[in-house]
Formats: C-alpha cells, structure tokens, sequence
C-alpha cells in the first residue's frame, strides 16, 4: 500500500510541476481563453509540496503495515481536493475534471480498498458541487477559483444540471467499469489458485512454497527472527497404491494433506514437495518449535487412519526439520538440503520419526 501511495504521489508530484510551469509561461491547454493561469499559481505551488510530502511519507513508511491506510486515505483526500480545485478552475463539470474524475475512481479503485477509494469519490463530488455552487453565488469572485467560472457564464441553476447529468453519467460509466474490474480481478485470482495450489490435495504447491519461503527468508535476514522448514514422507505410500489402487491412494494422499494441515498453525504454510511428500514452513519459529510442530504432525497423522473401503489404513510419516536465523547466509536451496538430510536420516533409522537438521 505504502508504495502505491509513493507511486501515485511522484506522479502527481510530476503532474502539478509541469502544470505550474505551464501557467508561468502564461497558459495551459485546458482553460478558456478569457481566463487568467496564474491565478491558480499559489494553489498548484501548494498542491505539488503538498503532493511531494506525501510522496517522501511513503518512501518513509514502506516498512511499517500501521501506516497503510493512513497513507491511503492521505492520498484519495489529496487527490480529490486537488481534481476538485481543477475541475472548478477548468469549468465545473467539464471534460477535463471528468476525465480526471474518472481515472482518479479507477485508479483508487484497482490499488486502494474500496472503501477508501468511494471515500475519495464521494468528497470529491461534495467539493465541486459545494466549490460550484459558492461561485456561482458569487461567495468566491475575485478569488483564484473566480476566472474560469466567470469565464463560462456559469449560473446556479446550470450547476444543479449539470451535476446531475455529469453525475449521472459518471456513475454509470464508473459502475460498469468496476463490474468489468471485478470480473479481471475473479479471472486473475482463478488463475493465481491454478498456478499456486496443488489440484489433488488442494494445498500450495511446490512454486509456492519457494516464493514464500524466498520471502520469509529475506525477512530472516532483515530482522533476524528464525525461520524453519518441515519435509515430511509419507512412509510405504506406495504400498496403498499397490494394495488398493491409484484412486484409493489419491483419496489417502489428500487426507494426509488434510490432517497435516490441520496440525500446523493458521501463520504456519503447507504444500505438496512432490509425490507423497509435503512441505510446512514455519515464520518465526526456532529449531525447538519447528521439531514440536513436526512431532505434533506425525503424531496427528498415525493416529488419525484413512478409512477406505477395505477398512482403516494407518499412515505414518518421516519428518526432517531444519531452522535458520539468517546469520549462517543460508538461502532456500540451502535450507531445503538440510531437512531433506533430516528426513533421509529419519528414513534410515526406522521412520515414523522426527530427525533435526
């Protein structure tokens, strides 16, 4: 969150500048020509270190998750106050303040919660319509909102109109883009499941558990809390394919899985390695923990048989552990040869065991 906040506010950063530049040198494209651009100097000059300042408080707190939405609220506030003072200074209601209301929307919507985006939405509307009205009124003349408004005859009941056919319209194209949005995010997050979760046993699959395990790693080595990992075989599972057939043994491998998973912790990760074996890795937790959380595994998992048509099967596990704190410069790789050594050794010595690496 903290860095699309940075993203949109060197954006707007940017924007305002050029902007502020292009009513120093007497005019921008978007005003009529009775109008006066540097009347809107001291606003843009405030605008951009406005947009600045929310830019460097991003930088500042990418690392802390309390910032979050704070920051996005910061940004759709700055946002809709900003594109409010330029709808009214370019014409209320006009193309351009449209436009920019509806990539504004847009934008908010994809990157932002949506509450905070309608938020965003919703002050926006209050302000050009309140802004409109008040210098329709005259409350504002002789201020830097009054050129543009003078300049296109606005009147009270114009704004009444045109509020409501702009608003109208807005909504309508904003609702059908935020059913088209939704329909890409479904699309996405189907595809994220197919390419992360196991489709037999319905836990993550190998790549997963490398991507998150890359990821609480280098969090490891930034903060030094241990991480651990747990490659657990099933023991014999080839016998239950032999004995009852490769769609019984299916049925026994998903209720593996289901048991292991049940076993580990809600901030704990299952996933299948590859054939009957699984891998469970542990955020912040030591070597100690991690061989408890093993032990509670294989013990869950012998006690609890799979019940096939022939009766009960029981299915026992060999475990290896491993745990690094970021201080041996252990990478993945490095982490997974030591539990598989574990479990190698577990396999060895009569399985159904926990070995540490």
């Amino acid at each position: 969150m903290s860095d699309r906040c940075y993203a949109i506010g060197l954006l707007l950063t940017g924007t305002t500048f050029f902007i502020g530049l292009a009513q120093a040198l007497g005019g921008w494209p978007f005003l009529p020509p009775e109008s006066h651009a540097t009347d809107l100097i001291a606003f843009n000059v405030a605008a951009f270190l406005s947009w600045a300042a929310l830019a460097v408080a991003a930088r500042v707190a990418r690392e802390r998750e309390s910032a979050a939405i704070p920051l996005a609220l910061a940004t759709v506030v700055l946002y809709a106050v900003t594109l409010a003072a330029f709808t009214l200074f370019t014409g209320p209601f006009g193309a351009p303040g449209w436009i920019g209301f509806l990539g504004g929307a847009v934008i908010g919507y994809v990157v932002f919660p949506r509450w905070v985006s309608l938020a965003g939405l919703f002050l926006y509307v209050a302000l050009v319509i309140v802004g409109a009205q008040a210098i329709a009124t005259g409350r504002f003349d002789g201020t830097m909102l009054g050129p543009a408004a003078r300049a296109v005859m606005v009147e009270e009941s114009a704004i009444v109109r045109g509020a409501i056919s702009t608003l109208l319209m807005s909504g309508l194209t904003f609702t059908i883009i935020m059913w088209i949005i939704d329909r890409w995010r479904d699309r996405e997050a189907r595809f994220e499941r197919l390419a992360t979760t196991d489709p037999l046993t319905g836990v993550a699959n190998r790549r997963l558990l490398f991507d998150q395990s890359k990821r609480e790693l280098a969090r490891t080595r930034r903060y030094g809390t241990p991480t651990s990992l747990i490659i657990a075989d099933l023991d014999h599972f080839k016998t239950i394919n032999d004995r009852f057939g490769h769609i019984v043994g299916d049925r026994a491998l998903s209720h593996a899985a289901a048991v292991l998973g049940d076993a580990i912790r809600d901030t704990d990760m299952i996933a299948r390695y590859g054939g009957e074996e699984f891998g469970v890795l542990l955020p912040m937790t030591d070597l100690d923990g991690a061989a408890e959380v093993a032990e509670r595994c294989r013990t869950r998992l012998a006690d609890r048989p799979f019940a096939s048509d022939a009766g009960p099967v029981t299915i026992t596990a060999s475990l290896g552990v491993a745990t690094t704190t970021g201080k041996d410069g252990s990478d993945v790789d490095d982490l997974l040869r030591r539990a598989d050594d574990a479990l190698l050794r577990a396999k060895a010595t009569g399985r159904n065991k926990t070995e540490r690496g």
